[in-house]
């Protein structure tokens, strides 16, 4: 089968699950959501967790500016 949609709703709702879990291993544990947000959360709630997430990262800057005063003290 190559189209989750063949399998029955519950064992394919278990891979998707499975997918999305190992995904989300991949972050840092200090970023990564609870359980309750994986299991008993909406989805609605985890695209917002994970903007939320993201985003923060996102804003850091790209690098390291220097401040160069013309007047030495």
């Amino acid at each position: 089968m190559k189209d989750l949609s063949m399998l029955p709703f519950t064992i394919s709702f278990v891979i998707r699950k499975l997918q999305q879990i190992d995904n989300l291993n991949e972050l840092p544990k200090e970023k990564r959501p609870s359980d309750d947000i994986i299991w008993d959360g909406t989805s609605e709630e985890m695209d917002e967790w994970l903007d939320r997430v993201l985003s923060s990262s996102s804003n850091a800057p790209d690098g390291l500016v220097f401040s160069i005063a013309d007047i030495e003290s």
